[in-house]
C-alpha cells in the first residue's frame, strides 16, 4: 500500500524539526514511521522493500525489487503527487 507524497513528507519534516543535529540527508519511512536517517541515499539492499526516503528538498524515492532479507534492487523516484 502505497502512502501519501504530502503525508510522506509531513512524516519527515516533523522528524527533521524535532533533530535538528541532522541536517540535509534523507529520513528513511517505513510503514508510517520514521526509523532512520541517512547523510545520503545509499545501497538499496541495505533497506527493505517498500521503505520509502525523503530528502530535504522534499523528493522522495521507493526501495523495489528484492526481499526483506536481502534487501531491495533499486531506488526509485515515486511520483505519489497524483495518487
Amino acid at each position: 500500500m502505497h502512502q501519501h507524497g504530502e503525508a510522506l513528507r509531513a512524516t519527515a519534516a516533523k522528524w527533521r524539526k524535532a533533530n535538528p543535529d541532522h541536517r540535509g540527508g534523507i529520513v528513511l519511512i517505513w510503514q508510517g514511521a520514521v526509523y532512520g536517517w541517512k547523510d545520503s541515499l545509499r545501497h538499496a539492499s541495505d533497506e527493505s522493500p517498500g521503505v520509502y526516503a525523503v530528502n530535504d528538498t522534499g523528493h522522495i524515492f521507493i526501495a523495489e525489487g528484492g526481499d526483506e532479507y536481502n534487501g531491495a534492487k533499486c531506488w526509485v523516484a515515486a511520483d505519489l503527487n497524483y495518487q
